[in-house]
């Protein structure tokens, strides 16, 4: 167990060739066997399936209102992470047990709220790595409109 969640830091450390800002690197999976709490930065397929699978979830986008308005995800929830007063108490408002799916534009700002909501004590959090660049990238659909309710 303990050779394996070296080499899963070890692989969140690789650098992303990427044109975007650099953004803050993430462990790749941190998560606790047995039924314990779970973090972890997932694919777009994986995020995809998670979507699916997860009943109740609550999909966050965390980017900015400009961001936004470009397109997210279909029923996503929209708290800006740099911008919005109120962050840390939405965050809060979050019941512990209900699974959390959230995504930025690149996979930083999202991993650090996935951190900030694990560390609060959520059971279930899940980023998506590549953020909503790497959703469209692999041709998935975004929407336009007002966001999900928490």
């Amino acid at each position: 167990l303990m050779w394996g969640l070296i080499t899963l830091a070890t692989l969140g450390c690789e650098s992303s060739t990427s044109s975007e800002a650099p953004s803050i690197s993430t462990p790749e999976t941190i998560q606790v066997a047995q039924g314990g709490p779970i973090i972890k930065d997932v694919s777009v397929a994986e995020f995809q399936s998670l979507l699916a699978q997860l009943d109740g979830a609550l999909l966050l986008d965390v980017r900015t209102p400009e961001e936004w308005a470009e397109g997210h995800l279909a029923g996503a929830a929209h708290k800006d992470y740099w911008g919005d007063a109120d962050f840390d108490e939405a965050m809060n408002s979050i019941p512990r047990n209900r699974p959390v799916l959230v995504y930025c534009a690149g996979g930083g700002r999202s991993g650090l709220t996935a951190k900030e909501l694990h560390d609060a004590g959520h059971m279930e959090v899940y980023n998506l790595e590549t953020g909503i660049a790497g959703w469209i990238k692999e041709g998935q659909p975004v929407v336009t409109g007002p966001p999900a309710d928490f």
